[in-house]
C-alpha cells in the first residue's frame, strides 16, 4: 500500500509542540515502514516555509531534516498536465490549490490513504485520511 504524507507530519517530525502528537507521528512512522511513502513538492515548499518562518528552524537545519526524510519518500512530480486535474478537485471539492495539488498527486500514483490533521480532505470521498483517532 501507498500513502500520501502532507507537511504537516512531516512538519511534526521535526517540531511539536504537543508532546501526544510527537509521539503519535514517531509511531506511526514505525508502522509506515513498509509502505510506500509519497509526498510531491508543494509538500516541500509547506515544510521549508513553516519550519523557516513559523517555527524560526535555521534553512540549514531544515534542509538537513528534509535531506534525510526525502531519502525514504517518493516525491511524485506535478506538471502542466496536472492543471486540469487541480482545478476540476478544487471545483468539485472546494479545496485550497496546495491542496488540491496533493489531491492531484495522489490520483496519479493511485494513493488513497494521506497521513495528514486537515479534514478537509475527508470531502474527497475516496480518501482514507489518517490521523489520531483516524487509524487505517
Amino acid at each position: 500500500m501507498k500513502v500520501f504524507l502532507d507537511a504537516n507530519y512531516i512538519i511534526y517530525l521535526k517540531y511539536s509542540q504537543s508532546d501526544e502528537i510527537f509521539n503519535y507521528c514517531i509511531d506511526l512512522l514505525k508502522k509506515l515502514e513498509n509502505y510506500g511513502l509519497l509526498t510531491n513538492i508543494a509538500v516541500v515548499n509547506e515544510i521549508i516555509w513553516i519550519l523557516n518562518r513559523k517555527y524560526g528552524v535555521d534553512l540549514s537545519e531544515v534542509f538537513e531534516f528534509l535531506d534525510r526524510v526525502l531519502d525514504f519518500v517518493t516525491v511524485i512530480s506535478l506538471g502542466r498536465e496536472d492543471y486540469e486535474v487541480v482545478k476540476e478537485i478544487m471545483l468539485r471539492y472546494k479545496l485550497k490549490p496546495s491542496d488540491a495539488m496533493h489531491v492531484a498527486s495522489m490520483k496519479k500514483a493511485g494513493v488513497k490513504h494521506i497521513v495528514s490533521e486537515d479534514p478537509d480532505f475527508d470531502r474527497v470521498e475516496w480518501i482514507k485520511r489518517v490521523w489520531v483517532g483516524k487509524d487505517f
